[in-house]
């Protein structure tokens, strides 16, 4: 008898639903290995096998609060700024201002049909298209956004995942160092920098997603998460998120106030730099809300 936790969004809001089954889990983790044996060259996840503590930090979290104050928004914007204004019943309904990026995707796609979202990381030059390729997690480390070979590539989600951002740990990966895609990841290994620059938004063909920053760190680990974990069965994704919350490592920076968010969530977006070197930047951030795209 195996319990599991099943993964349900209703008007937004994820809600965790224990079930009892029999056998389901084992089959539910064979799928999640077998849909993602192709590993990426030094692909990366969290090591958790440091020595030394990790740098924390208390960010402006109220871990109590269920709905932000309305009367927080600002009283005058800059053209093209909109509120974010989250998801239905999602725990922050306002949460600062979108971008002042124009993002039209069908646009993109044009040029490439792979594209399948956009990142903006505020703070950094990141604001790029994310491209999916289903069968390789290669492709776009030697090609750019416009399908030309390119030695720094472009950002690209794992072939593994669902290109809607819903399943509970979404990886995008892309060269790191100087000028290249992930080159400011390192940025964030300054715990005031981090503060400073609390979130990353996704663009789809419909919504804009938040997602705040809670960890950043290096790692040697090369294996992929989505082959390494089975994130579905919550019991194991709420290990991971404990796993990286209790790191020790000095260089590491975790805001330890948001590790309610990303358990709370069961989603969160884990962006992987790979280095010329071997060595991985991992930048990970809990959904936090989403606005319609007018």
């Amino acid at each position: 008898m195996t319990r599991i936790m099943i993964k349900s969004n209703l008007l937004g809001l994820s809600l965790l639903i224990a079930i009892s089954v029999t056998g389901c889990g084992d089959a539910n983790r064979e799928e999640n290995t077998a849909q993602n044996q192709t590993d990426i060259a030094g692909e990366a996840e969290s090591d958790m096998s440091g020595h030394e503590a990790a740098s924390s930090f208390d960010s402006e979290e109220d871990e109590n609060e269920t709905a932000a104050d309305t009367e927080n928004l600002p009283d005058e914007m800059e053209e093209g700024e909109t509120a974010m204004i989250a998801y239905s019943t999602s725990d922050e309904l306002v949460s600062g201002l979108l971008p002042d990026v124009e993002v039209n995707l069908d646009l993109l796609r044009e040029k490439n049909a792979d594209i399948c979202a956009y990142i903006v990381v505020p703070g950094t030059t990141i604001s790029s298209p994310a491209l999916k390729r289903d069968d390789s997690n290669e492709y776009y480390l030697e090609h750019n956004a416009e399908n030309e070979d390119d030695p720094n590539g472009c950002i690209f989600v794992d072939m593994g995942n669902e290109t809607d951002f819903t399943d509970p740990v979404t990886c995008l990966y892309a060269r790191v160092g100087e000028k290249k895609p992930f080159g400011d990841l390192v940025d964030f290994l300054d715990p005031e920098f981090m503060n400073e620059n609390k979130f990353i938004y996704v663009y789809s063909n419909e919504f804009v997603s938040q997602y705040k920053v809670f960890a950043a760190y290096s790692t040697d680990d090369t294996e992929r998460p989505l082959v390494k974990y089975n994130f579905y069965d919550y019991a194991e994704y709420e290990q991971y998120i404990n796993d990286i919350f209790s790191v020790r490592d000095m260089t590491a920076v975790i805001d330890k106030n948001l590790k309610d968010k990303a358990l709370a969530s069961w989603n969160i977006i884990t962006l992987i730099g790979i280095g010329d070197d071997g060595s991985r930047q991992i930048l990970q951030a809990a959904f936090n809300g989403r606005a319609a795209i007018k």
